[in-house]
């Protein structure tokens, strides 16, 4: 039997098949039979989850189906459930499998509840034996037109594929020249033997090249228009005597919609002309070309901030875009904005670097012309003072960075160079434990202003069904950070830190989601070398972990190397050793941490780091448009390489298992989660910072170390020398102690 053009045919029979999907409903009433379970047997080619998605019946939910009373409750739909048997089979016929039957059987489970499975006989499909494409001999490109094409001889024969690959023809033709290019399908099936003659006739139609490119503006709400002809002529990237190609057409749209000064863009091609040359009109309405935003609000470590935004979006009529940003936090305990501390909390005011404000003021220029949109280049000059809690605080009196990047459906990539005056402010002992600079001098030298130039390089990839709150797909991102002295660093900031993060989401059902997400990092030198680590890395390029998005079972950054402050130490006499109240003059003894609660941590940050996360989200049977629950589970490890005797052992990872939940709000979901930490806290050198009234010296105390210290008149010296890093916290036995509770804004990943 021989058919041609049954592919339209084939189409339309599965849009008619497939009207009701666009109003499933198999939500239960009284007296509905619920489906606990569905399943499909004989499918080979196409897996479960396909097929289910493109028919009505619809399994009861996981949690419905193990708890009874709770979870998504599907029900059987008798005037839908026939006619997924229509279905399957449609699907089955247009991908090639004449042959195929489907059959039902539907077993009684339980009272007003039923199984349901599919019993599906593919048969063999049918094999294309022969290929043909028509009206390509005068074509130029023919091989790089027709390469990599869907459909293939000795392939199966797939009406779906078939009308991709005329769709791709078509779109290479009219990419290449040829504006008024079709494609047309045409096929002979053969029943008997199972083979099939596939068809494609190409009508390429005359080679253009763009004519007149015709401008039309207009202002908003009908002022007369602010952006120049020129600067909408040069957004555009159109120019005369250009081959045409369509997808330059939308890329002149994409253009200009990017630039964010148009709310209306048509550009499409006009009448063709005689001598070979396609008109091309543009046709632009503006929209608002100024813009402002002002917001503000509390956090547990930046007490009160604000943040402003000014925008101009035509910058000299030319559609250049110029932001003014400014972000101040730690207002409330910050100076000069200081005096309501009582509204902070006490986690923010034990934390010397929020003494001061922390700011962040920038002006930045962009223009995605310059570079015909592949990559739309950023100018921008800025001034900060950034804190990391309990770890740096890092003042960049000037700074400029040039960025280009590409933003694409899915992936966007970037490129940059910064360069920037500033200085890193750490703990002393932060300094002495990770940089040696335990004498005051070296550490002046680290803390004085220094020039970091970096070149850096990023890429990300997101495909999933909601940024803010996925369901399923997959995200990525891979970014390179590289200081040298070739680049404009000075001698003593060169460095590589490579890292690379992914997540995956998977739906469980129609209430459940499972989120996995792995992180690793690594700070190398500027020879990416692995051996010589101890170069020095400025604070805020080190890596940290522990907090609301990374392992939840450890407060902020506090997962990794720590060196502590105690609050108090106790002196032992060097001869004796008994215990001393104070050292006299020409007396000399060993400084011991006193055995208190009260040691604070100092996160040191590593040059390695690994990071993993599973969480699964579960929607709440009750209130399920306002909450969600999550049970969840931590791991990761941040390591210093080099320093000391800590290697890269994986046995030493931490795993904090939690739970929490999730509070819809208008800002996105509240977040609150409480984990669990049994492990004991990590050990470090303990050091004493001595009030300035009292000299300021930074002490040595961990137990056992030898530094011998000496009082001279009213001066007490400490010997210079490696302070042990033994010193553990005792952490105490109780449950409750061992939770860590986190809030935060948004889902943790």
């Amino acid at each position: 039997m021989t058919r041609r053009r049954s592919a339209l045919v084939g189409l339309a029979l599965l849009s008619v098949a497939a009207l009701p999907l666009g109003a499933q409903e198999t939500r239960c009433e009284r007296g509905d039979v619920q489906v606990d379970k569905l399943e499909f047997r004989g499918n080979t080619a196409f897996n479960d989850a396909t097929l289910l998605a493109g028919i009505v019946t619809t399994p009861s939910s996981w949690l419905r189906r193990t708890f009874r009373f709770v979870g998504a409750r599907h029900c059987l739909d008798a005037r839908e459930f026939p006619d997924d048997l229509r279905r399957l089979e449609v699907w089955y016929r247009n991908h090639g499998f004449t042959d195929a039957t489907v059959d039902t059987v539907v077993t009684p489970t339980g009272p007003n509840r039923v199984s349901v499975r599919f019993n599906i006989v593919e048969g063999e499909p049918v094999v294309i034996d022969t290929l043909r494409l028509i009206g390509l001999d005068a074509v130029p490109e023919r091989a790089e037109l027709i390469r990599d094409l869907p459909v293939r001889s000795g392939g199966r024969f797939d009406r779906y594929a078939n009308s991709a690959m005329r769709d791709t023809l078509t779109r290479r033709f009219r990419d290449n020249g040829y504006p008024d290019a079709e494609t047309f399908l045409g096929y002979d099936t053969r029943t008997l033997s199972r083979t099939a003659t596939v068809i494609f006739t190409v009508v390429p139609g005359p080679r253009r090249r763009i004519g007149e490119v015709r401008l039309t503006r207009a202002g908003r709400d009908g002022r007369p228009p602010e952006v120049t002809a020129a600067a909408v002529r040069r957004l555009a990237g159109l120019n005369e005597g250009d081959l045409y190609r369509e997808r330059n057409l939308e890329r002149a749209k994409r253009t200009l919609y990017q630039s964010e000064a148009f709310s209306q863009v048509e550009v499409q091609p006009g009448l063709a002309r005689a001598d070979s040359t396609l008109a091309v009109e543009v046709d632009v309405t503006e929209g608002y070309l100024r813009s402002a935003r002002l917001g503000g609000g509390w956090g547990t470590l930046d007490c009160f901030r604000t943040t402003g935004e000014l925008t101009e979006y035509n910058l000299f009529k030319t559609a250049t875009r110029l932001e003014l940003r400014g972000r101040v936090s730690k207002i409330g305990m910050g100076a000069p904005l200081d005096g309501a501390e009582q509204l902070c909390s006490n986690t923010a005011r034990s934390d010397p670097y929020s003494v001061d404000l922390n700011y962040y003021t920038s002006a930045t220029l962009s223009q995605p012309s310059l570079l015909r949109a592949s990559f739309v280049p950023t100018l921008s000059l800025y001034s900060e003072r950034r804190s990391e809690y309990q770890a740096f605080l890092r003042t960049t009196p000037v700074g400029a960075s040039l960025q280009a990047s590409r933003a694409l459906p899915r992936r966007t990539h970037s490129v940059g160079y910064s360069i920037e005056f500033g200085r890193t402010e750490a703990q002393p002992a932060l300094f002495c434990a990770v940089f040696d600079a335990c004498v005051e001098a070296d550490r002046n030298a680290l803390q004085r202003l220094q020039r970091l130039a970096v070149v850096s390089a990023g890429s990300s990839y997101e495909r999933t069904d909601n940024a803010a709150d996925p369901t399923r797909g997959l995200t990525g991102r891979a970014e390179l950070r590289y200081a040298a002295r070739s680049l404009g660093s000075e001698q003593g900031l060169q460095f590589a830190r490579m890292s690379v993060d992914g997540a995956l989401y998977r739906a469980l059902g129609s209430d459940m989601v499972l989120a996995t997400r792995v992180r690793v990092g690594v700070v190398l030198d500027a020879k990416f070398s692995f051996d010589d680590t101890d170069n020095f890395v400025p604070a805020q390029e080190r890596l940290f972990a522990g907090g609301p998005t990374t392992v939840r079972g450890f407060r902020q950054n506090e997962l990794g190397p720590s060196v502590y402050i105690p609050a108090s130490y106790e002196i032992f006499d060097a001869t004796s050793g008994a215990r001393l109240d104070s050292l006299a003059p020409g007396q000399s003894g060993y400084f011991r941490a006193a055995d208190t609660l009260s040691q604070r941590p100092v996160p040191t940050g590593g040059n390695a780091l690994v990071v993993a996360n599973v969480e699964l989200r579960i929607v709440s049977p009750f209130l399920p448009e306002l909450l969600k629950w999550t049970v969840f589970a931590d791991a990761g490890r941040v390591w210093n390489r080099g320093a000391g005797t800590e290697r890269l052992q994986f046995k030493e990872i931490r795993v904090t298992p939690g739970v929490g939940v999730r509070i819809r709000t208008p800002v996105g979901y509240l977040r609150v989660d409480v984990a669990y930490n049994g492990y004991p806290r990590a050990p470090g050198a303990a050091y004493f910072n001595a009030p300035a009234r009292e000299g300021g010296s930074l002490y040595c105390v961990s137990p056992g170390n030898t530094l011998l210290a000496t009082r001279t008149g009213n001066i007490i010296t400490q010997a210079a020398g490696v302070c042990p890093g033994d010193f553990q916290p005792p952490r105490s036995a109780n449950f409750f102690s061992r939770l860590t509770p986190m809030f935060a804004i948004g889902q943790a990943f």
